[in-house]
């Protein structure tokens, strides 16, 4: 892989380093303010690599759920009704799949979990995107935990780790699958050591009240840090029955990872930071929409290698040829014979062929009828487009129902042809935001029969949220439903002259 871009998102900044060769290159940090955003939109301008965000913010949410095992649409839409019940004000979800019930109706165990505070992300996801980064996902510290107790026996085990700008995240796991995650913030009077004895018997009956750990189970710890603060903390942290610990070197995890750095402290930052960019997991926060410009890189590296493939190839044909060239020389002689063959016996076939001589009066009479059919078959992006970019300039207009008709009988517009049947769209909606402020709302309304006017529209109202001509009722509604808003409209077009 090229030379990847790494980035770090706590609260409030965000740390970028370029790796190379498996070294940081070069690396920055960025503030939350507007010349931080500012120096980041700069950096990422000169700096096109594939990207990869890790974040690590408190406001990550974790749900355990059964739902019934489903393929294809059906799943979609399943887990998207999850994520509209779970979390409908944040983009930045992922559903997670633990196993499959070995009994009953064999339902799914997963975990639905959140980014449930979108504003901290999203300042520097925009950048990202005006700047076209190649943004390949966005991670969670938790996501990337799992490799690091992949070997460890235990089934009910929770991982410490400290990282210098986000706080101590406690990570639990049952039977090795990711079940919940807790942050905590560490003020600069509270060392790492005071804050994994402090936090560490909360999160010990944290997990008891919510039953992740079975009544009498033997939790086991894996800290992270350093060998130095490992020691005093081995000190320090009380004796007991309920738990057992393992402290786990960052320079041990460095070799494994072969990661060439000094850790001086008990920050895991680079540990994790470099898990990603080993071993990226599939499922991420990241949609379609954000990860666009890296799906171009990947279809642009993968055009460079078929090119470079084809370029080696032929290379090779032209050497194979020119070794071949003499003896295919007199063969060559034999197939231009052949040709001049083949060519005079198809002279001879082509003098057999019927008269298909057509008059040009005929050709004339037949474009002009085919002409005219294409009138009659206009594509619905032709006819809907401009009711689509009305109805997005009137946000207060809700659509319940469309319906698209070809008539000859509707009145002509001038300046329209009127040997072309008119396409007729039925529209039927309510209008929301007015509560019983019916005058601005058939203004609303008239103003965007207007503008659909504008467009060479004929628009008929069948009927208004109030009814005010002269044979109308016009009564106290202040308590009648909403849908007392609905109205009707009737629009034809038909092609200018």
């Amino acid at each position: 892989m090229e030379h990847p871009l790494l980035l770090f998102l706590s609260v409030g900044r965000l740390h970028a380093q370029v790796m190379s060769g498996g070294k940081i290159a070069s690396q920055n940090e960025f503030t939350d303010s507007p010349d931080g955003l500012h120096n980041f939109a700069a950096f990422l301008q000169a700096s096109k690599h594939p990207t990869y965000l890790l974040v690590d913010l408190i406001e990550e949410d974790f749900r355990q759920e059964t739902v019934p095992h489903l393929i294809g649409g059906n799943r979609t839409a399943l887990l998207q009704r999850k994520f509209d019940q779970f979390y409908r004000g944040t983009p930045f979800h992922q559903a997670t799949l633990l196993q499959r019930q070995k009994t009953g109706r064999r339902d799914d165990d997963m975990v639905f979990s959140a980014l449930t505070n979108p504003s901290l992300i999203t300042p520097w996801l925009d950048i990202m995107l005006a700047q076209q980064t190649p943004l390949a996902g966005i991670y969670s510290v938790p996501q990337i935990s799992a490799p690091l107790v992949k070997d460890h026996p235990s089934n009910h085990l929770l991982l410490i780790s400290w990282e210098k700008y986000s706080g101590l995240r406690q990570t639990y796991f049952s039977n090795h699958h990711l079940q919940i995650s807790r942050l905590t913030p560490l003020h600069d009077n509270l060392t790492f050591q005071d804050a994994v004895v402090k936090e560490l018997s909360r999160t010990y009956q944290y997990l008891k009240s919510l039953s992740l750990l079975p009544s009498g189970q033997t939790l086991d710890v894996r800290i992270l840090g350093n060998s130095h603060e490992l020691i005093e903390l081995q000190t320090e942290l009380p004796r007991s029955a309920d738990m057992h610990y393992d402290f786990v070197d960052l320079a041990d995890i460095a070799r494994q990872l072969k990661i060439d750095d000094r850790f001086t402290d008990s920050d895991a930052s680079q540990i994790f930071l470099r898990q990603l960019a080993a071993k990226p997991p599939a499922i991420h926060y990241a949609s379609s929409e954000h990860t666009r410009y890296f799906t171009l890189w990947q279809l642009r590296r993968a055009l460079n290698w078929i090119g470079s493939a084809l370029l080696l190839g032929c290379l090779l044909w032209s050497a194979a040829g020119a070794w071949q060239s003499n003896d295919d020389a007199s063969e060559a002689k034999y197939l231009k014979t052949q040709a001049q063959r083949i060519l005079n016996e198809a002279q001879k076939i082509t003098l057999t062929f019927p008269n298909t001589y057509a008059p040009a009066t005929d050709m004339k009479v037949g474009v002009s009828v085919i002409r005219k059919l294409a009138q009659y078959g206009h594509t619905p992006s032709y006819v809907l487009r401009p009711i689509s970019a009305v109805l997005d300039r009137h946000p207060q207009i809700e659509l319940d129902d469309i319906s698209w008709q070809m008539s000859a009988t509707e009145p002509v517009a001038p300046n329209t042809q009127a040997d072309v049947p008119a396409q007729v769209i039925t529209l039927k909606g309510h209008l929301t935001g007015f509560a019983n402020d019916y005058r601005a709302a058939l203004g609303y309304l008239e103003a965007f029969q207007r503008e659909l006017a504008a467009q060479g529209y004929q628009v008929t109202a069948l009927s208004k949220p109030l009814d005010v001509s002269p044979s109308g009722s016009i009564a106290d509604q202040r308590n009648a439903d909403l849908k007392t808003l609905d109205f009707s409209l009737k629009t034809s077009l038909r092609p200018p002259t």
